[in-house]
This record gives structure tokens, C-alpha cells and sequence, in this order.
């Protein structure tokens, strides 16, 4: 009789212990508010630990080249967001606000203390809304290649021009079209190679809603939302577009931009040297301002 309780004990223990190991979440899944996955990566040690966003239609691994350089000296976290990537897609409310909340989800869930936010292209919301979020973590943001001019707007015949050859360009890409859109200017083969592995298996679930609230928070949100920000923003902008910095400073007075000569929008593949040049020193910077 005690041989039984004894293996019906260690049955049921057995059980629990199974139980908790498939509900609790594994090191590099979180859980966002409305309960979709976020899949995130993480390598390296030291502080400021940073947060890489990728932009619309793509995901974290636009960011390989920063991982393998920042790794050996900081925490680097890239993201993908929900609908992109391995994060899942089971969502309603597909806006920059709600990505924000993705991004401090996981910075709380891995009790990153000191956070420097980069957001490249759509990331740039993202990060802002993020910052906004969880304020008393982060020492700066970066903006890369986004918001040139914040009091430029987007009326409906811009928005459903752009949706229409933004939507084409996810369902029909090519290296030329890519080009001539300016996403990138250097090794195009490779380059288009990248886009379509990132393309490839994609759901494409909220990315029209996700690209049209990136317009929307554009001509609504945007200055509510720098002005809220109480730490650093700086920017590393191409120069396909200028850069109205005097308009940005109105929002916040402490913005800085630094541009990079004849590069896509993708600075980070067609320059990836001087790309993590500037980025480190803006890390420098945000170090030297939160002493």
C-alpha cells in the first residue's frame, strides 16, 4: 500500500511538473496585453541594453549586422513585432500605440533597466510609443530613416496611393521596384535576396492596417506623442529626404540628426559601418546625458 501512494504521489508530482513546463512562457516568447505572441532575440551583455524595431513588412533579422557588431559590448534585443516574423498575428487593433505596448511588454519581461530604443522606418512610432510607456528604462531613442519632417501630413489621396503601391510591392516584389522606391541603393542582389526571405511564408495578416495607422499617427499623433517623450531623440536619416530639424525641435528641443549620404532607406545594409558609427556615438551621448 505505501509502494502505491509513493507512485501515485510521484505520478502526481510528475503531472504538476509537466503541466507548468508547457504553460510557462520560454525565454524568448512574451505575451502581449491582448494575448499574441512577440518572439524575441537576445545576445550579449552590458548596459544600455539595446532594443532593435524593425519596419513595416519586415522583421527582426533586417537588423543581423547590428547584432553581431553591439553584442560584444552591449544587451541587444531585436523584436518582431506582432504580424511579422515568428510573432504571431492574432490581433484586432493593429496601431503604433498597441506595438508600443509590445515593445515594453518585453522589456518587462526581461527587467531591462536602462534601454536605448532604435526604430527603423515604421519602427519609429513604435519606439516612441514605447518610450512613452516605460520611461523610468529608457536613456534615448533612435530614429532611423523616419519622421524627416514631423509637420508634413498625408492627405487620403496620398494614404491610398501609398497603400496601393506599398500593397503591391509585398505581393509582387522586385529588385527594380525595390531600387526605384528607394528602399535600397547598394548590392541589390543581395539586398532583394534578404527582402524575400523576410517575404517569404509572411502572412501579410494586418499589414495594410498596421501601414495605414503608421500614416494615421503621422498627421495625428505624432506631436502629442514627442512631446510627451522625456528622454533623448536623435536621429541617423539617408538623405533621399531632407531632414526639417528645426520643426522637430519644436517638439523636442534636444533632437539631433545625423544623415548619411547616398543610401536607401535601409542605411543599415547599404551602410553598415558607418550606420553603426553613428549609432554607437548616440549611445555615447545618452550614456554622457543620463550621468
Amino acid at each position: 500500500m505505501k509502494q502505491k501512494i509513493l507512485f501515485f504521489s510521484c505520478c502526481f508530482i510528475l503531472l504538476i511538473l509537466l503541466i507548468c513546463g508547457c504553460t510557462k512562457e520560454p525565454d524568448h516568447i512574451a505575451i502581449s496585453s491582448d494575448g499574441v505572441k512577440i518572439s524575441f532575440d537576445m545576445q550579449g551583455e552590458g548596459e544600455p541594453a539595446l532594443v532593435f524595431i524593425h519596419g513595416w513588412s519586415n522583421n527582426r533579422s533586417i537588423w543581423d549586422a547590428q547584432v553581431s557588431h553591439f553584442s560584444e559590448r552591449y544587451k541587444v534585443v531585436t523584436i518582431d513585432l506582432p504580424g511579422f516574423g515568428e510573432s504571431g498575428n492574432n490581433r484586432f487593433n493593429w496601431t503604433m500605440a498597441s506595438f508600443g505596448e509590445d515593445v515594453a511588454t518585453v522589456i518587462k519581461k526581461i527587467n531591462l533597466e536602462q534601454v536605448v530604443l532604435v526604430g527603423f522606418s515604421m519602427g519609429g512610432p513604435v519606439v516612441v510609443e514605447a518610450a512613452n510607456k516605460v520611461p523610468d528604462r529608457v536613456t534615448g531613442v533612435v530614429l532611423v530613416d523616419n519622421m524627416h519632417d514631423v509637420e508634413k501630413m498625408y492627405p487620403p489621396p496620398v494614404i491610398s496611393y501609398i497603400d496601393s503601391v506599398f500593397m503591391d510591392l509585398i505581393t509582387h516584389p522586385t529588385s527594380e521596384k525595390l531600387v526605384g522606391s528607394g528602399f535600397y541603393k547598394k548590392n541589390p542582389e543581395a539586398s532583394f535576396e534578404r527582402v524575400l526571405s523576410m517575404l517569404k511564408d509572411a502572412s501579410r495578416i494586418g499589414w495594410r492596417e498596421s501601414l495605414l495607422d503608421y500614416l494615421r499617427w503621422h498627421n495625428e499623433d505624432i506631436a502629442t506623442a514627442l512631446q510627451k517623450c522625456q528622454v533623448p531623440v536623435m536621429a541617423i536619416n539617408s538623405d533621399m529626404e531632407p531632414t526639417n530639424v528645426e520643426a522637430f525641435r519644436k517638439l523636442v528641443p534636444s533632437y539631433q540628426a545625423k544623415i548619411v549620404p547616398d543610401v536607401g532607406h535601409v542605411i543599415m545594409w547599404d551602410a553598415p559601418e558607418e550606420f553603426n558609427r553613428l549609432l554607437e556615438e548616440n549611445i555615447q551621448e545618452f550614456i554622457s546625458k543620463s550621468k
